[in-house]
């Protein structure tokens, strides 16, 4: 859903936004999930971080669709997705079950931060439901104890979401995802779809992450994978992702200079020039 107070965004914002298609619903595993699809070709699906939603790829729409079907998910909590417990292989499962209820083959995932984690997750299966995956500033996830309480930090923001209100906690949030300078406008943009968190799902998704551990998987995906780091990433930490450097040794390794942890806004043309040769001479060459 956008934000409640949509009348406080610029207009250049809500037209943007508004040239999104309508948001999707599909049963999966009883519960509702929710996406957005624009266009026909070779499927691309997109996955969000933490202060996303579907509402993230709003450029790759509208940019990749002219060739490519676009889907961007809501992960379980975000959208119209409904919520689940904070387990890596339960969300996994709602991946899963969407990409089989979408029908989607010669599938490329593009899965960012904590979308990233989750792609990765199904990449590993014996026979993985995409043909070829791109993880995007993403990590292992954090591997502690299931009975590990949660941070003093998530619990700092979820009760600055609930204080502040969607807006001024993603206008908040948005500043310190991004590289610096930037343009304000894209600014706004990263805020607006940071400001329709809900505090149940931001904490749900962070807790999942919290336990998640990928250390075993990454040496079974045989698909091709690309990896993309942000030259000045300021929420994934350098060791994080030194880590998943030397955890894919064969994979693709490229670093996109200038932007933070939200390339596919702060630099969408730079983000798809890298992205589109991946997909479409992989398709081709498979052909």
């Amino acid at each position: 859903m956008p934000p409640s107070s949509a009348s406080n965004w610029s207009p250049s914002v809500i037209d943007l936004m508004q040239r999104l298609p309508e948001r999707e619903c599909v049963e999966v595993n009883g519960l509702p999930m929710s996406y957005r699809s624009m266009g026909s070709g070779t499927p691309i699906l997109f996955m969000h971080g933490l202060l996303g939603s579907a509402d993230s790829w709003v450029f790759q729409m509208l940019d990749l669709s002219t060739r490519h079907r676009v889907i961007a998910w809501d992960a379980p909590g975000y959208g119209q997705s409904s919520e689940i417990e904070p387990d890596l292989d339960a969300f996994a499962e709602q991946l899963r079950g969407l990409i089989s209820a979408l029908s989607l083959s010669s599938l490329t995932v593009v899965g960012h931060s904590m979308g990233g984690t989750l792609a990765a997750r199904i990449a590993a299966d014996p026979a993985p439901q995409m043909d070829r995956l791109v993880l995007s500033c993403t990590h292992p996830g954090y591997g502690e104890p299931r009975d590990t309480p949660p941070t003093e930090k998530l619990l700092d923001r979820i009760e600055t979401l609930k204080k502040q209100g969607g807006e001024a906690y993603g206008r908040g949030r948005a500043t310190h995802m991004v590289a610096h300078p930037v343009d304000a406008f894209l600014l706004e943009v990263a805020a607006y779809v940071a400001a329709g968190t809900a505090p149940d799902g931001l904490f749900t998704a962070t807790r999942m992450l919290q336990f998640a551990d990928l250390r075993p998987f990454y040496s079974k995906i045989k698909i091709p994978t690309l990896v993309l780091f942000g030259g000045k990433d300021p929420v994934v930490r350098p060791d994080l992702s030194a880590e998943l450097k030397a955890l894919t040794p064969n994979a693709t390794h490229t670093t996109l200079p200038n932007v933070g942890h939200a390339p596919y806004l702060e630099d969408a043309k730079g983000y798809e020039a890298v992205l589109t040769p991946f997909i479409e001479s992989s398709h081709n060459s498979s052909e």
